[in-house]
């Protein structure tokens, strides 16, 4: 039987004890050109600077949020390897997430991976040129005091990664005018 979490709200750090915010990551690749060209359409990111060598891109007012480096004597990476599973890039309402995957969807032919309501958060996979997997998200609750009572009473324990959700069928309940609750509680079962 697996050991049982339990959700603890962490005691913060004092400031300047603790980061502020979170800068960026860096991607090295043999692909360079689609690499830099897959993010700039997924993140809908701008270059703050660019050669043929290192793109800097930005989707907000930092100088950058991804750097993506070239390195064409790279091998693939291998996908049962210990490191870094995924990162994610999260948006403040569920509208913005589903007009960003219909974005995808309907401009690029991006269609996620996979995709999970997990109760606090709902989330949409996909896989970068690399074979990276790249989360993007919202928030279910509208504020992190009802994400942080939901997460106190257990709900996460029994179920901890979620279930499986349609981005598809909640576009088109967001399209009917559904609230955004009623859309995160259908798809939470």
């Amino acid at each position: 039987m697996a050991p049982q979490a339990t959700a603890q709200i962490p005691v913060p750090l004092p400031e300047g004890e603790r980061p502020q915010r979170f800068g960026h990551i860096v991607l090295q690749s043999p692909q360079f050109e689609k690499m830099r060209d897959w993010y700039k359409t997924f993140l809908n990111a701008k270059p703050m600077f660019e050669n043929d060598v290192v793109t800097f891109l930005t989707f907000d007012d930092e100088h950058h949020r991804i750097l993506i480096a070239s390195r064409p004597d790279l091998k693939p990476k291998d996908p049962d390897s210990a490191g870094l599973a995924h990162f994610a890039y999260l948006f403040d309402n569920l509208h913005d997430l589903l007009m960003a995957y219909k974005r995808l969807r309907d401009e690029h032919g991006l269609e996620p991976t996979y995709c999970v309501n997990h109760g606090f958060q709902t989330s949409f996979y996909y896989n970068d040129p690399d074979g990276n997997e790249v989360e993007i998200g919202v928030d279910n609750f509208t504020s992190k005091d009802k994400t942080n009572e939901w997460l106190s009473k257990g709900l996460f324990d029994k179920n901890f990664f979620g279930y499986m959700c349609d981005p598809a069928k909640m576009l088109e309940m967001h399209d009917k005018k559904v609230p955004d609750a009623d859309i995160f509680a259908e798809t939470y079962k």
